[in-house]
């Protein structure tokens, strides 16, 4: 036979070809495409809760739940999840939740955060903080008000590893209690401590408690700081700071300050998504026509897959 005749259809040899890995972040809802079939880590944390406003000190809002494969301490990893070569997945980032705003003479809680999802994954938003009472639960909860009540419960729906928390409880009179960290519950007015991943390439610390609001008065004592990972500041006799965006930080708690009203609680930070595709090196075949010599020196070589 001419050039050795012709046989098929068989498939080709295998050849290998290499997907490099791949970090994507979303800062806010979006679809995600898979470059390749391939387990992917993920990172994914909650928009924290809002701080609250009081007569006194206010609670501050709990982070964002954190929820996390890799590059983040080992207590708290899940598993990588599988994903399919060109499929699309859903992204949903949430926001902060609203401070309360207690001008002129108005006392309530802050708002919690919105909750963010991936692959059927879903980190809870951030409890707010509390005015005159308990705090409020969330993916961390919420610190309660100035003296009163107790803080909100973390962790909430419980998920494992936990995505956070609790808030504290029972602050000092005239000052409001901590919101609770995705690393640490929150103390007496300070936030808890969020969590440092690494999974963006660089070493980032996420879902920090708020700080508890003070009344400006008197010898009233300082107003709490935020916790590591964006947790905003309390306010003595003012504001509460906002957590930090795409890092899902609780809100600081407000502080009054006599002769100007109650003042508005901090806004919590927004969540964000991050995935990483590991480098893949896929098999390719591809239908194609062999001919007799060329099966010959593909068996002689060991290559021959047959048909």
């Amino acid at each position: 036979m001419a050039n050795g005749g012709i046989i098929g259809p068989v498939q080709t040899v295998q050849e290998g070809s290499t997907v490099s890995a791949k970090v994507t972040t979303f800062n806010s809802s979006g679809t995600f495409t898979a470059q390749a079939t391939a387990n992917v880590d993920y990172l994914i944390v909650a928009g924290g809760g809002g701080g609250a406003a009081s007569s006194n000190g206010a609670g501050a809002g709990g982070a964002g739940g954190y929820r996390a494969t890799g590059f983040g301490p080992s207590p708290l990893r899940g598993s990588a999840v599988p994903v399919t070569s060109g499929s699309p997945y859903p992204i949903v980032v949430g926001g902060g939740g609203a401070g309360f705003c207690g001008n002129p003479e108005t006392t309530g809680n802050g708002t919690s955060g919105s909750n963010s999802s991936a692959f059927c994954v879903t980190s809870a938003g951030g409890g707010g903080g509390g005015g005159s009472g308990n705090g409020v639960a969330g993916g961390s909860g919420g610190g309660s008000g100035s003296g009163l009540g107790s803080g909100g419960s973390g962790n909430t729906p419980p998920v494992s590893p936990p995505q956070g928390n609790n808030g504290a409880g029972g602050a000092p009179q005239e000052r409001g209690a901590g919101g609770g960290g995705a690393g640490a519950a929150g103390s007496c007015i300070n936030g808890g401590a969020g969590v440092p991943n690494t999974i963006s390439g660089s070493d980032v610390s996420y879902a920090g408690g708020g700080g508890g609001g003070a009344r400006c008065f008197g010898p009233v004592g300082p107003a709490g700081s935020g916790g590591a990972g964006g947790g905003g500041n309390g306010g003595k006799g003012a504001n509460g700071s906002n957590g930090t965006t795409n890092r899902g930080g609780g809100a600081g708690g407000a502080g009054r300050k006599p002769g100007q009203g109650n003042k508005q609680g901090g806004t919590g930070g927004s969540g964000v998504v991050i995935i990483k595709e590991p480098e893949v090196t896929n098999p390719n075949t591809a239908p194609g026509f062999w001919t007799l010599n060329e099966v010959y020196d593909l068996r002689k070589s060991g290559e021959w897959t047959g048909f």
